[in-house]
């Protein structure tokens, strides 16, 4: 009933003082009454809930007050005063339906704490920096948009001392070693493609091509490109520009000029116009012309390379070393005129006229160097002709479901290119056959790749019987298989994924061991269903070679 009572007061309110009983005999007079509480003091939910109250209490009251009270039952005691506007407040507070608290802002220590735990305590380290400029840490991660290849090729990049794509200038003469720790589907490998993906892999004057976590060495010379790349045996664009030169001050200043942002594309003209200083920075000395007039008179004027290209016959070669010597006199005589910076940009401009001469008149070594890496892509290439010629009157039999006709490749072209190759080979010009083959291997790698892994989906197979069938699958099964020691020899794997090729042709050889006399029986259906097992895996073993 105190609950009850306190209701009331606090409804009464809205007309005037709250009634009470008469007082106790010790009480003088009720306590005085309140004034209104101003407008809205109590909400509308608190006062739908006290209403609900109120009623239930009424009707509590109604039944007890009906019911007689037992003879000898005491008086109803004396009513309790009125309660005050705060002990209503509070029980109409009580009895209000509790939705959850809302939340309480945390101390001023703890929420220090908190955006403490979220942030990184330090910076995240810096990608460790090698202590030689002749090493480079080569790690893969997701490109960003400083990435030359950004938004081309994959969505992965390697990155080099921790900058991505980062373009790198070398010197003739020196060895260079990149620390490779990317990842197993990342293989690092030199190229002179801009692409990668495995092709046109470069050999001459590298070790450890192939790796993911391993050394790749490369030691430029004269006879290597201007430019090259290091890039994915697995995927496409995700390196960078390896740019060659031939000093240390062609290096330091197109290494400048990139660090600018102002070096056109790799392997363009602008390019190969940066490493040379024409536009060398003011403050050029006497003693840095004196420098490199010194081991330009060496190369240019006593050099073994020299000797070669007058005693080789070959005119391109001596007219560009003729023009090196020209450029040479006239780099000293702007020294001598005191004009150190145009001599300096003659100097150099010689050198690489020089260097230009002696790649066309290899050395022994790097002559036979050339001939065995020749004599690899000569056989390579008529390997890979003689499979897409096989595959090709195959599949000239099969009915292409969308009517077109077989990827088209100009083999005249290609026999007449390898023809010439050859030629060039019995003139001693291997760096010049070793470069036109490359590009012949890269068509017939990317026609026969094209074929064979479209052919599901291209051609609408029709066989008369199931014993043709089998044989289809037999010979197909046997065009993949081939290329498999084709792919090792082209592709150089390492180890540890030859040993997984390894493992995977010999569980497709044991299938197609069983699938030869199941045929016998006749059984031609099941043994359709065990080569195309078969083939799968000499797929996925020439998939970790990189030929997709």
């Amino acid at each position: 009933m105190v609950l009850l009572l306190g209701a009331c007061a606090m409804v009464e309110e809205e007309k005037g003082p709250v009634a009470s009983a008469p007082p106790a005999p010790s009480e003088a007079k009720a306590p005085p009454a309140r004034p209104e509480p101003p407008a809205g003091s109590v909400p509308a939910d608190e006062q739908a809930a006290l209403s609900a109250v109120l009623a239930r209490e009424a009707a509590r009251d109604r039944k007890a007050s009906q019911a007689t009270p037992p003879a000898g039952a005491s008086a109803p005691a004396p009513q309790e005063r009125p309660l005050t506007r705060e002990e209503v407040e509070a029980q109409v507070a009580a009895m209000k339906p509790r939705k959850a608290p809302p939340a309480r802002k945390p101390a001023a220590q703890p929420e220090v704490a908190v955006e403490a735990a979220a942030a990184p305590a330090t910076p995240p380290p810096a990608a460790e920096q090698p202590a030689s400029p002749n090493v480079f840490r080569v790690s893969s991660g997701l490109k960003d948009p400083a990435h030359p290849f950004y938004g081309v090729g994959s969505k992965y990049g390697f990155a080099v001392n921790g900058v991505q794509g980062k373009p790198l200038v070398l010197v003739r003469g020196k060895t260079y070693t990149f620390k490779v720790n990317t990842d197993v589907q990342h293989d690092f490998y030199i190229s002179r493609s801009k692409t990668g993906w495995g092709a046109a892999t470069y050999t001459h004057g590298v070790e450890g091509n192939f790796t993911y976590n391993g050394i790749v060495t490369i030691t430029p010379d004269q006879n290597t490109p201007d430019v090259l790349y290091y890039q994915c045996r697995n995927h496409k664009n995700m390196g960078g520009a390896i740019h060659v030169v031939n000093s240390e001050a062609e290096a330091a200043s197109l290494r400048k000029k990139l660090l600018a942002g102002a070096t056109p594309k790799p392997g363009s003209a602008g390019a190969k116009a940066a490493a040379r200083p024409g536009t060398s920075p003011p403050g050029v000395s006497r003693e840095q012309v004196q420098q490199k007039l010194a081991f330009a008179d060496m190369f240019i004027n006593q050099s073994q390379a020299a000797r070669r290209i007058a005693a080789s016959g070959n005119a391109d070669a001596f007219e560009m070393y003729r023009a090196a010597q020209t450029r040479f006199k006239e780099a000293r005589a702007a020294m001598e005129g005191k004009a150190f910076k145009k001599a300096l940009a003659l100097v150099d401009e010689s050198l690489r006229l020089m260097s230009e001469a002696s790649r066309r008149v290899p050395s022994q070594a790097s002559l036979e160097s050339l001939k065995e890496q020749y004599d690899e892509m000569l056989e390579g290439a008529r390997t890979f002709l003689a499979s897409y010629e096989r595959n090709s009157r195959r599949l000239a039999k099969r009915k292409r479901k969308d009517g077109k006709k077989l990827p088209g490749l100009d083999l005249a072209a290609i026999r007449g290119e390898i023809a010439a190759v050859e030629k060039l080979a019995a003139d001693n010009e291997y760096a010049e056959a070793v470069r036109r083959l490359s590009k012949v291997q890269e068509q017939l790698n990317a026609a026969l790749t094209e074929m064979l892994h479209q052919e599901t989906m291209s051609y609408e197979l029709v066989f008369e019987t199931p014993k043709e069938e089998y044989e289809y699958e037999l010979s197909r099964y046997l065009s993949y298989e081939e290329l498999v020691p084709l792919a090792i020899e082209q592709r150089r794997p390492p180890k540890q994924t030859v040993d997984l090729m390894n493992r995977f042709v010999e569980k497709a050889r044991g299938i197609k061991a069983q699938a030869l006399p199941t045929a016998a029986k006749g059984d031609y259906k099941t043994a359709i269903l065990m080569l195309q097992g078969a083939t799968s895996h000499i797929q996925r073993a020439l998939r970790l070679a990189g030929v997709r």
